[in-house]
């Protein structure tokens, strides 16, 4: 702390030794000795107390930080939410198209049996690659699947 190496401290002592006396000396520098503890300790606590206030302007800083991407984050929600809010609005409103549509009387359903049956015969593209176009488009018809048994659980 003071940079004092040990052929200073020796003259030091021999200077007090003269000027205290060996009667005075010990409690002297027992007086010393406690001043420079308190002076530690207080140094040391003064040094704990800057770094928890570095640390807590830090914290703040960080708290700072996150509250405002959580209000950015709470913004975009909020528009997020109107737009929706408008959309299902505009999708709750009649349209007049809809109105109109809807004042029309429908046709009444035709039932299967007044209709005659229509059979339509399926013709099939042939394929541009591959065994179709070989084929004429026509291809074998394939085989069911098979069902696997399964045994039968004993009880």
């Amino acid at each position: 702390m003071f940079d004092i190496g040990f052929g200073e401290l020796v003259v030091i002592g021999v200077v007090a030794l003269l000027v205290l006396g060996p009667e005075r000396l010990p409690r002297v520098a027992r007086d010393v000795g406690r001043w420079i503890g308190r002076a530690r300790r207080y140094v040391e606590r003064m040094r704990e107390e800057i770094d928890r206030e570095v640390e807590l302007t830090e914290l703040q800083r960080l708290r700072d930080e996150i509250e405002t991407k959580v209000r950015a984050a709470a913004e975009s929600v909020d528009e997020a939410a109107g737009a929706v809010r408008l959309s299902l609005d505009d999708v709750a409103q009649p349209r007049p198209e809809a109105t109109a549509v809807a004042a029309v009387e429908p046709k009444p359903h035709e039932t299967p049996s007044s209709k005659p049956a229509r059979t339509r015969a399926r013709t099939r593209k042939p394929a541009a690659t591959g065994d179709g176009a070989q084929t004429g488009g026509v291809s074998a018809p394939s085989a069911p699947a098979r069902r696997r048994r399964t045994p039968a659980k004993l009880d």
